[in-house]
């Protein structure tokens, strides 16, 4: 090549086109230095993470699991003890006991009752679960006393040789006929007990919520029978 062509050949690839060249290999580097900046960063799994996560799956399957027995084990027996209690109305009933509190029977009939009554000078007729004496307090009329002072709350007896109730705490007397105060500190006459007759049978309502308290005696507070 002679001297002319090379003149040529340096005039044509300039200085500046050099410079713009190189600017634009920076340029590209800068683009990939910025994608691999803005590139998210790759996570690496956590075996001990993983482990605690399978564990945790393992036992929410086995409560599951014992979970669906147990319901299974309720539902079979659920309809085993349905169906016997079907078969035997009364299996799993509660037994009806009479005890104070609620209505007791009487343990003597009406009839039974008055011949008492008559062989006994009218001493009151005890009843000892339901606390109560049944007394007969004018002719057809009978009453039922909780055997409890109003004084205290003592435990009355009745005391036949003195013919009459006499609480042991304190001294309260009380009449046979009527339990109303005869002496002694008690404020007011023994409490009184409701009495359903029927067919002859006394049944008396022991709930202490169903007492009578009373001053004085009337005949509305006796229980009439044929």
């Amino acid at each position: 090549m002679d001297d002319r062509a090379l003149h040529r050949l340096h005039h044509h690839v300039s200085p500046a086109h050099v410079r713009g060249n190189g600017d634009a290999r920076s340029g590209h580097g800068s683009v990939r230095a910025l994608e691999r900046a803005a590139a998210p960063a790759m996570i690496r799994p956590d075996p001990h993470r993983e482990g605690v996560a399978a564990r945790l799956r393992r036992r929410q399957l086995l409560r599951l699991g014992v979970l669906g027995t147990v319901l299974l084990f309720l539902a079979e027996f659920g309809g085993f003890f349905t169906g016997l209690g079907t078969l035997l109305p009364g299996f799993f009933r509660p037994l009806k006991t009479e005890a104070f509190g609620g209505k007791i029977d009487a343990g003597i009939n009406v009839a039974d009752l008055m011949q008492f009554f008559k062989n006994n000078n009218d001493a009151p007729y005890l009843n000892t679960p339901g606390r109560f004496f049944i007394i007969h307090p004018e002719a057809n009329r009978i009453m039922a006393i909780y055997r409890k002072c109003t004084h205290l709350g003592c435990t009355v007896p009745w005391n036949a040789g003195e013919d009459q109730f006499h609480c042991p705490c304190h001294g309260s007397l009380y009449d046979k006929h009527t339990a109303v105060v005869k002496g002694g500190p008690a404020p007011r006459p023994l409490d009184v007990f409701p009495i359903t007759i029927q067919g002859g049978a006394i049944t008396v309502d022991t709930n202490p919520t169903t007492d009578l308290q009373r001053t004085h005696y009337d005949p509305q507070q006796a229980t009439a029978v044929s």
